[in-house]
């Protein structure tokens, strides 16, 4: 499958998607500093109630467990929107998928291009009308937490976001397939800032250590906002059922510790040298953004924190759509 125009469209988007700026250079950044470090794969792993299971174990535990909800099989046909350094249409591959990945991220596209993976840098909202109906099953692993801007929360606009994902990825998916499914994980909000719109200012604006400079925070280094719990339910009627809803919140937890601790490794290894030249270009050209995502990984742990017992602000929702038939 191919597009005639690889690129990121801004035609005709709808109100209230946020522009890919803070998202595109967080992943240039993410692109650069975390494959130096080791790390290839950015979304959380499933651990079956063992932290001592091995992480690259838990992170094919999580493709597969992706793939098996959209029913993934030979032959099949797959789009993953997001699909970051291209790890699920790896694994899709060993099944005789045919995958297709779109991202915002040319670093991305690149580094999936090079693995031989048909990947599009493509806006999910300019997917264009020649893929209609041409996909057994969709996936979004962790992509959603970037569609909504905390302006958009203020102003009321997230369900009409929402609203246009799900009528988006339904016109994509082939009517007459026997899996018709939708696969998303996405970690949802539960303690909401105070202000969505402060968290536009800096982090320092707010006590250290607050929820709201955790949010700020989170929102300045890797952009966008959470959907609320059920939100995603209410915005999918009329287009998607769902049909299962898992909570992965403490995966992400072990998952995020994982980081951590190779990160914290590679940085007092040799590799720190690779990693400081690999990262310059995105620090150059982005210095704020750059030494705020360091700080809520390495510094504040606002990353972390989102995850952490016993109160978490969030909870990460494993999600699995059932197409349905509109009258």
């Amino acid at each position: 499958m191919s597009v005639a125009s690889s690129r990121i469209s801004t035609d005709a988007q709808p109100a209230g998607v946020q522009p890919w700026g803070t998202v595109v250079t967080c992943y240039s950044a993410v692109d650069r500093f975390f494959p130096a470090c080791g790390l290839f794969d950015l979304t959380e792993g499933i651990y079956h109630g063992n932290p001592d299971l091995p992480f690259e174990q838990a992170q094919t535990n999580q493709h597969d467990y992706l793939l098996d909800q959209v029913q993934c099989r030979a032959g099949g046909r797959l789009l993953d929107i997001g699909c970051g350094y291209g790890t699920v249409l790896q694994r899709a591959q060993h099944r005789g998928t045919v995958g297709v990945g779109i991202t915002v991220n040319t670093e991305q596209v690149c580094h999936c291009r090079r693995n031989g993976l048909d990947v599009h840098l493509l806006d999910y909202r300019a997917v264009p009308r020649e893929w209609d109906g041409t996909f057994d099953g969709l996936i979004a692993n962790g992509s959603i937490e970037h569609f909504v801007r905390p302006d958009d929360v203020a102003s009321g606009r997230t369900d009409d976001v929402y609203r246009h994902l799900f009528s988006t990825v339904h016109r994509l998916i082939d009517p007459a397939s026997p899996a018709r499914r939708f696969a998303t994980s996405t970690i949802h909000v539960l303690r909401k800032p105070s202000d969505p719109l402060a968290l536009l200012h800096s982090p320092f604006t707010f006590r250290r250590g607050s929820d709201d400079f955790h949010w700020a925070v989170l929102e300045q280094g890797w952009g966008g906002y959470y959907p609320e719990p059920g939100q995603l339910w209410r915005c999918a009627e009329g287009y998607f059922d769902l049909v299962e809803e898992v909570d992965g919140t403490e995966d992400y937890r072990l998952t995020s510790e994982e980081w951590l601790r190779q990160v914290r490794r590679a940085l007092v290894s040799p590799r720190v040298v690779t990693i400081g030249l690999r990262s310059l270009p995105v620090f150059v050209r982005a210095p704020r953004q750059f030494l705020t995502l360091l700080l809520g990984f390495l510094s504040s742990q606002s990353w972390n924190w989102q995850f952490q017992p016993p109160n978490p602000p969030t909870r990460l929702l494993r999600q699995t759509w059932a197409y349905r038939e509109r009258s």
